[in-house]
């Protein structure tokens, strides 16, 4: 049988527009920065993905700085506000590692931003810290949690940090092509996004900086991206990733990906939430993704409940995929008041652009059966 893919959120299947873009920057052969007929070539291909990918963002071209990926266009942007010296800094509980484990090195003393049980940021709390502090504050939020698709209300967040004075470093990865590009572009000084979440390749991403902030390279090399990274850019990884951000991020492109992936959500949460005794789906009392699922049962570890569903042939995951192939404890449960148990009993199913209606009723069987082998108390006829 057909595997079931439901992992979107660590990673989208390659879409034909962005392959098609990346074999036409592979056959041109050339490096963007050489000043050869062949290297004008790929410079210009270059150049035509930051124009389109800056139109998306409704941003100027020269506020896109393409990186390797996400992670390298996050740790750009915490070293750039470091130089530029803001503080006190400010961190959500519930960023993804390649933002807190960054953060709290280059700031020990960084404070956190609490969350409730559904991964909300407290802005009444933020609001007090920054009327109490002062400085120029730099508050480091993500816009939506890729374990539990909790989205954050971004503009009452950046609406306070300016008006203390301060900047915002926004991980926007999980909210491209999910979300209108109209409720999260202009909001953030440094916005950071990713092409393979959206269904472009893996090795590429790009930072949005706003106007009058500073992109800081500390790395010595080819001084690449108008000197604000050093390495060769990868032409092929980027046009990919413009090429699938042209045709996943418009308002209509993303209306019909929110109505795909809310329906085949429903079709898996409902009849597990119906027959699974103890199932505790997180952030559901919030605003979330339309396409994520994060569900806890108590007692039945996180680990088996994936490598169970992988046998049965469907792709799931338990916590972030970014951790070297690791299941571990959630942060992010924890952090939202779980207790050591349940944040390690979590599982998250994410729907995307391939995704079939049909495929929410399948996990759900398949996950039902898979929690009755694994003696959870199931009250259906499970086949």
């Amino acid at each position: 049988m057909e595997r079931l893919y439901a992992d979107h959120n660590a990673s989208s299947p390659l879409r034909p527009e962005a392959r098609e873009a990346m074999l036409r920057a592979i056959d041109l052969g050339g490096n963007p920065s050489s000043v050869h007929g062949e290297g004008r070539a790929a410079k210009r291909a270059l150049e035509d993905a930051r124009e389109s990918l800056a139109r998306i963002l409704e941003c100027g071209a020269d506020a896109v700085t393409f990186t390797s990926g996400a992670t390298e266009a996050l740790h750009l942007a915490m070293e750039s506000a470091k130089a530029m010296g803001f503080g006190p800094v400010f961190v959500s509980a519930v960023e993804h590692d390649a933002v807190w484990s960054y953060a709290v090195k280059l700031w020990p003393e960084a404070q956190l931003i609490p969350v409730n049980q559904g991964a909300l940021l407290d802005v009444a709390w933020l609001s007090q810290e920054l009327d109490n502090q002062g400085g120029q504050p730099l508050v480091i939020a993500q816009g939506a949690n890729n374990e539990t698709g909790a989205t954050q209300p971004l503009n009452a967040i950046s609406t306070r940090v300016r008006a203390a004075g301060g900047a915002l470093l926004c991980d926007a990865v999980q909210l491209l092509g999910k979300v209108s590009v109209a409720q999260f572009a202009g909001l953030a000084d440094w916005l950071i996004v990713s092409s393979h979440k959206i269904g472009g390749p893996m090795g590429a991403g790009a930072l949005i900086a706003a106007p009058g902030i500073d992109v800081f390279n500390g790395r010595a090399g080819g001084g690449q991206e108008r000197g604000a990274r050093s390495g060769t850019e990868n032409v092929a990884a980027i046009a990919g990733f413009a090429a699938a951000a042209s045709v996943a991020c418009d308002d209509a492109a993303v209306q019909a990906y929110q109505d795909l992936t809310s329906r085949t959500r429903h079709a898996f949460e409902l009849p597990v939430a119906t027959a699974l005794s103890g199932v505790d789906f997180v952030s559901q009392t919030v605003r979330r993704l339309s396409n994520t699922s994060c569900l806890v049962v108590d007692g039945w570890e996180g680990a088996r409940q994936v490598m169970a569903m992988d046998l049965a042939g469907a792709a799931v995951s338990a916590g972030s995929a970014c951790s070297s192939g690791k299941v571990k404890m959630s942060r992010i449960l924890k952090a939202c008041g779980y207790s050591d148990s349940a944040a390690s009993s979590s599982l998250r199913a994410s729907f995307g652009w391939s995704s079939r209606i049909e495929d929410g009723a399948r996990l759900a069987e398949l996950y039902l059966e898979a929690a009755a082998r694994a003696g959870r108390k199931v009250t259906i006829q499970v086949a």
